[in-house]
């Protein structure tokens, strides 16, 4: 759990409520620009605690009010170092990859943050096997001081889903950074919610360089969220549900959720 006494002070009381799950501390504000506040000031409270942080940063919908905030907060992120979560594959930059994970994190954190010290995988790269590789090292090299993480959505009716990074079900706890198939659920999702012409491989941290982090974020607002924040809660701990391997070490973990996406807690 992350110590939030440099960060939520009396006045935070009035704007959200905290619970606790398999010893997971769940913060849950009142709507989605008080929720996205709480999980911002984790972020840059963690840079005004270490200026030199080592930063791994998700993408995707529930982020962006929160890459947003710390554009605005006026803290300095120039010292720190980013990682990047996973990209699909193949996938470059630029006009013709609109759905490109890096285009999305250098246009709403990089640049705005002046972030210079940064690792993109490369999704163009010939091999993905070597670029896995040599995004595993320089993962090595680099502990994390904070990842961001998002969630992906959960099928009821295949009960399969939660993939955190593009680790799918299936993808093993020990796994590492790795090319990977995407779920049919994930892909039904990218093309029919998003309307992307997106690939249907990934390059992704696995689930142990994850939970090598220090600390761990993960930001979920929305209703449509509700059913895989509970099946990672409440679910059984498992490969079908690769987020609950947040519970195996819950004490570097917290969640960040509005009321819609609290609602089956």
């Amino acid at each position: 759990m992350l110590d939030l006494t440099n960060i939520f002070v009396k006045e935070y009381n009035e704007i959200m409520r905290q619970i606790t799950i398999d010893k997971i501390a769940v913060l849950i504000g009142k709507d989605l620009e008080e929720a996205t506040t709480i999980s911002a000031d984790i972020v840059t409270q963690t840079v005004k605690d270490n200026p030199k942080a080592v930063i791994t940063y998700a993408t995707g919908n529930s982020q962006i009010l929160v890459y947003e905030k710390l554009v605005k907060s006026g803290v300095d992120f120039s010292e720190t170092t980013a990682f990047h979560l996973d990209e699909y594959y193949p996938c470059g930059t630029g006009g013709d990859y609109p759905y490109g994970f890096v285009n999305y994190l250098r246009q709403r954190v990089f640049e705005p943050l002046n972030i210079a010290n940064k690792f993109e995988l490369n999704g163009l790269a010939q091999s993905s096997e070597a670029e896995a590789k040599r995004y595993e090292d320089l993962l090595n090299s680099h502990p994390r001081d904070l990842t961001i993480l998002g969630i992906g959505p959960w099928s009821a009716e295949n009960e399969r889903g939660c993939h955190i990074a593009f680790n799918e079900s299936g993808a093993p706890f020990e796994s590492r950074v790795n090319v990977t198939e995407l779920d049919p659920v994930t892909v039904a999702r990218d093309r029919q919610e998003r309307g992307q012409d997106s690939p249907d491989k990934a390059l992704t941290q696995g689930l142990a360089n994850i939970m090598e982090s220090k600390k761990i974020i993960l930001n979920a607002f929305g209703e449509k969220y509700a059913a895989p924040i509970y099946q990672t809660l409440k679910g059984k701990i498992g490969v079908e549900r690769p987020s609950t391997i947040l519970r195996t070490q819950p004490e570097k973990v917290t969640i960040v959720l509005d009321e819609e996406s609290a609602r089956l807690l």
